[in-house]
């Protein structure tokens, strides 16, 4: 396999002596631009003829830089003013063109600098919530591996915030690439047996051969039986293109692995990208399952997704599952397999069979 340049290097996200080189769009914004700079004692070279200013910094000066020429933007000229960063005293070329961003972008990035910290520190944990087979509640049939960050004082660092800056710092194919490995050597290192549910991002996938290969690299060095891997996408809905996800899908299956989607039928997009994507499993989106027992509406909707995918042969996962009616419900469905706080809360060790 081929290495994936993106997601196998954390970038830095500017050189420690660079140049700035901003597009204001109109001339109101640069002279906003150039009070900033000014407020903070900071030269500003003009280039007229193409509308041009470049500053010169020293880290770590740059966000102090950015926050002052910033500060009195509005969204829409962050945005709209072209901005690129080259090293040293460098000029830009016609090949840095590709490069250019937003000063917004930039902004945004610098903000996000503890994640390249966190990311080139593997500083990445894992809890692991059960799933149960409906007709065995006292030991699971898998664990969904969850990822934390953890701060460089040692605080936890939610899913969300991780995601929320890797996009902000174009970093989400590194992030994500990096949850899956860590997920897979955590879950290795705790001692959780049976199958791995390991969540991914499509969107931060270009060429399923080679952005997968380090997750493929790191089950074998866990030693871990492919068919007990199930990779579970997240954020379905955002799909951009059903044929470059059945193409990861197909991917990961063709390498032995089982796939499944997460929040099936939370809109018709899920639904119409089964008979493409032929999941080995569904989850059935927790919107629908939240008190199902007492909502007809829902009740028609999971009652016929479940009979949906067995005729396809595809097996289903009931998750958010907070109370008893709910567990019920489901039972009386025929679902597969069921998972929520009811039958077991994330944890840093994989849930304890119990007796009886």
């Amino acid at each position: 396999m081929t290495y994936c340049e993106k997601c196998d290097a954390v970038p830095e996200i500017a050189p420690a002596n660079g140049t700035l080189f901003l597009w204001p769009p109109v001339a109101h914004t640069t002279s906003k631009i150039l009070a900033g700079a000014k407020s903070i004692g900071i030269e500003v070279e003009k280039t007229p003829s193409v509308a041009t200013l470049s500053i010169h910094y020293t880290r770590p000066g740059l966000r102090a830089l950015i926050d002052a020429i910033s500060g009195s933007l509005l969204p829409e000229e962050l945005s709209d003013t072209k901005a690129l960063i080259m090293p040293g005293v460098q000029r830009p070329e016609i090949d840095d063109i590709a490069q250019i961003t937003s000063l917004g972008a930039i902004r945004a990035a610098i903000g996000a600098e503890w994640l390249g910290d966190l990311l080139r520190d593997n500083r990445l944990n894992s809890v692991f919530q059960p799933i149960f087979d409906i007709n065995d509640l006292r030991r699971p049939y898998a664990h969904e591996c969850l990822v934390r960050g953890e701060s460089a004082t040692g605080d936890v660092i939610n899913p969300g915030q991780l995601f929320d800056a890797a996009q902000s710092a174009t970093l989400l194919f590194q992030l994500d690439r990096a949850a899956r490995a860590a997920n897979v050597r955590n879950a290795h290192k705790a001692g959780v047996k049976g199958n791995l549910f390991i969540n991914f991002t499509p969107s931060s996938i270009y060429d399923p051969d080679s952005c997968l290969r380090s997750t493929i690299e790191v089950v074998e060095e866990c030693n871990l039986d492919r068919s007990n891997v199930v990779f579970e996408v997240i954020e379905t809905e955002k799909v951009r293109s059903t044929a470059h996800l059945s193409a990861i899908l197909q991917s990961y299956r063709d390498s032995g692995f089982r796939v499944a989607l997460d929040d099936v039928g939370s809109g018709y997009s899920t639904l119409n990208m089964l008979p493409e994507l032929r999941p080995d499993i569904i989850k059935i989106d927790r919107e629908l399952v939240d008190h199902v027992d007492h909502d007809k509406f829902k009740q028609a909707i999971v009652s016929k997704l479940i009979a949906l995918a067995k005729q396809l042969d595809i097996e289903v996962i009931a998750e958010g599952i907070e109370r008893q009616e709910e567990l019920d419900f489901l039972r009386d469905h025929d679902v597969d397999y069921v998972q929520g706080f009811l039958l077991g809360r994330p944890a840093p060790a994989p849930f304890t069979a119990k007796a009886g």
